[in-house]
């Protein structure tokens, strides 16, 4: 599938402009230099520096994708189309670390690990089209983050690659355009194996003690267990990892 390439300078989101966009066109990527409203999950604002990092929306009409329909599956989408595009580039997967369900994380000089990228998925209908919007944020060239981030985040510069924005672009849209031809297993397979998160060790939000992850079901959902509980997980941002 082919993504028709829109590039700009400042917008609010580029997740706002494919929505409008995809009116008119049935697969598009927006990219831009900046974002003056840019968003995370959870309605979280997504902080950037004009023209360091990749900001970017991948829009497709649900009628030109069967495989986007399913729940899961624009989850899956993002994150392997961000670690494909960052191992393709750089070739180190060891310090990259794939964090339920799609946020990229680096191991810092420090051992840290820091918050590479992140990807923001919403369903919506512009008129009659239904569509998805798989919303991708990478770090690249910014080296300072506000002090509220600055134990959160790492860019591809802290990490000791120099990149341009620009290179990081051009291999996402061509990942994504090959990923788009996968079949819903092969995709949902190469997730699962790159979260690597059956048997991991997790902290959940609200709740006491360690819990291990047992099963990552094709819904998308996370099962852990503690004790003989077991509990189902939509919400990657309620874990946290237990990291050497």
């Amino acid at each position: 599938m082919e993504l028709l390439h829109f590039h700009y300078g400042s917008v609010t989101s580029t997740n706002d402009i494919a929505r409008e966009l995809l009116r008119d066109y049935p697969a598009v990527l927006v990219s831009a230099l900046y974002q003056t409203h840019g968003r995370g999950r959870h309605g979280r604002s997504w902080f950037g520096e004009w023209g360091k990092n990749v900001y970017c929306t991948i829009g497709i009409q649900q009628s030109q994708s069967t495989l986007l329909t399913h729940i899961a599956a624009p989850l899956a989408f993002g994150a392997v189309v961000v670690w494909d595009t960052l191992t393709t580039l750089v070739g180190v997967a060891p310090i990259f670390l794939l964090k339920y369900p799609n946020d990229l994380l680096g191991r810092c000089p420090d051992g840290a690990w820091r918050k590479l990228s992140g990807v923001l998925v919403e369903r919506t209908v512009v008129g009659q089209v239904h569509a998805c919007l798989i919303g991708i944020g990478i770090n690249v060239q910014q080296r300072d983050f506000p002090p509220s981030l600055a134990t959160e985040a790492t860019s591809l510069a802290l990490l000791g690659f120099e990149l341009t924005p620009e290179r990081v672009l051009q291999q996402l849209k061509r990942t994504a355009e090959s990923l788009c031809e996968s079949s819903l297993r092969e995709l949902l397979q190469r997730w699962r194996a790159l979260l690597q998160i059956e048997g991991r060790l997790l902290r959940i939000q609200g709740k006491h003690g360690l819990w291990k992850a047992v099963a990552l079901h094709d819904s998308g959902q996370l099962e852990v267990e503690q004790g003989g509980e077991r509990l189902l997980i939509s919400d990657g941002d309620s874990l946290r990892y237990v990291l050497d």
